[in-house]
């Protein structure tokens, strides 16, 4: 008889898998989440012995980054930056009526230890002796954390950081073209003065141009967001941001983790339409355009040379994005 998961506190979802059942799906961890200290020690004691290099029940292993985000019979056992479509997830929760819950002996994993690798997905799968994990930035707590969701270059920070990290994932729905759509689904803080940031370390722009889609999901200290480039680190960098609740499209320098504004721009359009934002810098002229209107034009002096690119939003924003498209 398949064994019965107990009820867990958190958000009720329908997984969508044949056969799959509602359950409640406990919260992922608020803080950023260490492989080594926090995730081995379950996967060592619950799940290796099946899933490792001697035994792969159903091709399965965990042992490893490379083989648990693309091994197994039933398709690859972890999403990056999707806990709630991770196939591990629904099989720790009993999720799926043609599957036992995972582990199949012992006591099911508490939904402590199930936030904690939720958390460890959404974060993008940093796991010890991987690309993702060996970065020195890692090595600070709270500072950097991968998303493997864009590839390893991808990181998930923030400026003047009071509280958790932000949770960004992957999500189902497209943008307006059909474009690959990334949300930052979690604020996981309430601090208005925080910026929270995921950018490409890899991608070195200093003249272009850069575009993205976004559309509002919620907030009520901040709304929308947009794109940062030539980004040194998380305290400098160069953003434009549109924010339907203040109805403005800004232009804004990030110096030593301080914010000055720019230039600015009033602009009226519901939070729930996808907006078009491009960002076209040449040496030290930069212009913003929302939605085919080049509505600022600025002369910049502070970061001269190419950096980063990246999404931000602030305070309580969340907001779904489509991936940047740069041209250089």
């Amino acid at each position: 008889m398949k064994n019965v998961v107990p009820a867990l506190l958190g958000a009720t979802l329908f997984l969508g898998v044949p056969s799959a059942m509602a359950v409640d799906l406990p919260a992922p961890a608020e803080r950023v989440v260490d492989y080594h200290k926090d995730i081995a020690p379950i996967f060592e004691e619950r799940c290796i012995k099946c899933h490792g290099e001697k035994k792969q029940k159903s091709d399965y292993r965990l042992d490893n980054r490379d083989d648990a985000i693309s091994s197994g019979s039933e398709g690859a056992a972890i999403t990056p930056g999707n806990s709630a479509e991770s196939l591990l997830v629904r099989l720790l929760l009993g999720a799926d009526d043609n599957y036992d819950i995972m582990p199949p002996k012992g006591d099911p994993l508490t939904p402590e230890q199930i936030g904690l690798i939720r958390a460890w997905i959404d974060q993008g799968v940093v796991w010890e002796g991987s690309a993702a994990g060996t970065t020195e930035a890692m090595a600070e707590k709270n500072d950097k954390v991968a998303f493997a969701g864009l590839g390893e270059s991808w990181f998930v920070e923030a400026t003047a950081q009071k509280g958790p990290l932000a949770t960004w994932q992957i999500v189902d729905e497209k943008g307006p073209e059909g474009e690959t759509a990334i949300a930052l689904t979690k604020p996981n803080h309430t601090d208005a003065g925080t910026y929270n940031l995921l950018w490409d370390t890899k991608t070195q722009f200093k003249n272009g141009e850069i575009a993205v889609s976004l559309k509002s999901i919620s907030g009520e200290e901040d709304q929308g967001g947009g794109l940062i480039w030539r980004a040194k680190d998380k305290n400098n960098y160069y953003v434009a941001r549109f924010n339907p609740l203040e109805k403005n499209l800004r232009l804004y320098q990030v110096k030593d983790g301080k914010r000055e504004k720019l230039a600015s721009a009033d602009v009226e359009r519901a939070a729930d339409q996808w907006s078009n934002l491009v960002v076209k810098q040449q040496d030290n002229a930069v212009s913003v355009t929302l939605n085919g209107q080049t509505l600022i034009k600025a002369d910049v002096e502070t970061f001269t040379e190419a950096g980063g690119i990246g999404l931000w939003t602030k305070a309580d924003a969340a907001t779904i994005f489509t991936q940047p498209k740069v041209s250089m």
